[in-house]
């Protein structure tokens, strides 16, 4: 099978120049052809990834005199020529390394030993034709822009390559408990030096030297190009990366794994308790917010949260943050209602005692977060990665509801009345989250599964609030707007006047003192996520998954 090449064509000059990357003899090879004439070598000697007969400053100097000496193109090259040519070059260059590497892969033509050295060849190549790019002003625009940026890519993911298969496990290990430092004074960390480290490097050495470069190269792509939105680099039809998010999670996450559940499907870079590591998560977790992906975001904070701690472990589920989870925690909280709703006349005692432990439940919960995450332990890291801008808005949407006593007297009203206001608030909280995440996500099917999982999110903890202040206000509340025009009646006596909210559900369930009232609780559920959707809305002009 032929060796992928470049091949560049310049009409003027009525020549084809040729860049190969030839793996096999790991060489760089420049070659011209004047019109249709066979391909010749433009220098005397071909530059070769040989420790021994060369150093990479000599493949950066043959670049320069591609740019500078316009001779090699021939006897009617322009200083003008040249220039267009090396930035033609440099700009297709990446996607030319990143198909021979595709191409490689994908053949089955590299071996263990071999691979590791194309892509430590590989990753040496770009960094000097990112160089070049960073200390030469070719005017390529755009083009040249991008091509940086994916050279950037090209690097880290040889260098990833380079940490799996060549860096010693226990090093690893040792590096992500903090216990050797990257940053020898001894060390050469030029092109020269890395390229001298690993050809014939201790092995010590070389697992430092491999580690600093991918880390430096791991924050250079991650932070100088993917969270940099400025760029515009993966928005455009012509760019050479994928959507921005897939680029973002490719990045920190180990080969083979597209999502984040666990400490251990995070790159080693993110599994530090240092300083730059803290640094790189808490712009993830914003990212991620904004990106209003709160499965992901979640598993940033709480990962971040237990580095801290010295509590991490790399098989410890980072979120409960999907729509499972959110779907089984509703359906479990909802569970005695819906079981009242079939079987409440023939086991009452049974109903009340089970509606009357999930407020149990609830209430144990909050104060659980409240005095021991919060005062106790000063952990809010929960807090964080249950978007509290929701709840906020939550909590602010109960305060007018449960001052109108116009609502408390909609939730004693007949079923119909109640099911089309809660259906039709429902739907347009639900509409308006949809509309904001699809602002930012073109893709519809992502943007609804976002914004459905948001929804869910804040139903949950509409609910869970719900049951809290329904059952510390709402026995007062009850018996001053469901009471008969005669005057106020005590709880039981309303639990027996009565009829059934749906099925057998009555209006009231639970044991004294512990109440709790299901229509008010279904209606001022989704009125308190709208109003605090709206509120928010209206003031602010943040996401809705936004930090405090």
């Amino acid at each position: 099978m032929a060796l992928p090449r470049l091949e560049l064509r310049v009409e003027r000059l009525q020549l084809t120049f040729r860049f190969t990357l030839a793996f096999h003899a790991r060489e760089v090879r420049f070659e011209i052809a004047q019109g249709e004439g066979a391909f010749e070598r433009i220098f005397p000697e071909t530059f070769s990834f040989n420790a021994g007969r060369h150093d990479p400053t000599e493949l950066f100097l043959q670049l320069d005199d591609l740019l500078t000496k316009r001779r090699l193109l021939g006897g009617k090259a322009r200083p003008r020529d040249a220039r267009n040519l090396m930035a033609r070059m440099l700009s297709a260059a990446p996607r030319y390394l990143d198909g021979l590497c595709r191409h490689l892969e994908e053949s089955g033509r590299l071996r263990a030993e071999s691979r590791v050295r194309f892509h430590q060849d590989l990753a040496l190549l770009s960094q000097i034709l990112l160089r070049f790019i960073e200390t030469h002003d070719l005017d390529g625009g755009r083009q040249l822009r991008v091509a940086g940026f994916s050279l950037r890519r090209r690097i880290y993911e040889s260098l990833r390559v380079l940490v799996s298969d060549r860096v010693d496990p226990e090093y690893l290990e040792a590096y992500v408990g903090g216990e050797v430092q990257l940053v020898d004074p001894g060390d050469d960390p030029t092109e020269s030096g890395f390229f001298q480290v690993l050809e014939a490097g201790e092995s010590e050495a070389a697992n430092r030297m491999i580690l600093r470069m991918a880390e430096r190269a791991f924050y250079l792509w991650l932070e100088g190009v993917c969270l940099e939105e400025e760029n515009k680099a993966f928005e455009k039809e012509d760019s050479p990366f994928a959507d921005r998010e897939q680029e973002v999670l490719g990045a920190i996450s180990v080969s083979g794994t597209n999502r984040i559940e666990r400490g251990r499907d995070l790159m080693p870079f993110l599994r530090r308790s240092d300083r730059n590591c803290q640094r790189i998560l808490g712009k993830l977790e914003l990212w991620f917010l904004r990106m209003y992906d709160i499965r992901h975001s979640s598993a940033i904070i709480n990962h971040r949260a237990w580095l801290l701690s010295e509590d991490g472990s790399g098989d410890r589920s980072l979120t409960w943050h999907t729509p499972k989870i959110h779907g089984l925690v509703l359906a479990l909280l909802l569970l005695p209602f819906v079981g009242a709703a079939f079987a409440y006349d023939s086991a009452p005692n049974f109903f009340d005692l089970l509606c009357a432990a999930e407020v149990i439940v609830v209430n144990f919960a909050a104060i659980w977060f409240l005095l021991y995450r919060f005062c106790w332990k000063r952990d809010l890291s929960f807090f964080h990665a249950s978007v509290p801008r929701i709840g906020a808005g939550i909590i602010v949407g109960y305060l007018p509801v449960f001052l109108i006593d116009e609502v408390w007297d909609l939730a004693s009203r007949p079923n119909i009345a109640l099911d089309s206001v809660v259906l039709l608030i429902g739907l347009v909280t639900l509409l308006y989250i949809y509309v904001e995440v699809a602002r930012r996500i073109p893709d519809t099917t992502v943007a609804f599964a976002r914004a459905r999982g948001i929804f869910l999110l804040g139903v949950v903890e509409a609910f869970c609030v719900g049951v809290v202040m329904t059952s510390l206000v709402g026995p007062f509340m009850v018996a001053r707007n469901w009471s008969p025009p005669s005057g106020e009646v005590t709880i039981d006596v309303l639990r027996e006047s009565m009829s059934p909210m749906i099925g057998q559900l009555p209006h009231i369930v639970g044991i004294a003192p512990v109440f709790v009232f299901p229509s008010a609780l279904l209606l001022m559920t989704f009125l308190s996520f709208f109003i605090g959707i709206f509120l928010q809305l209206m003031w602010e002009e943040l996401p809705i998954t936004e930090p405090l």
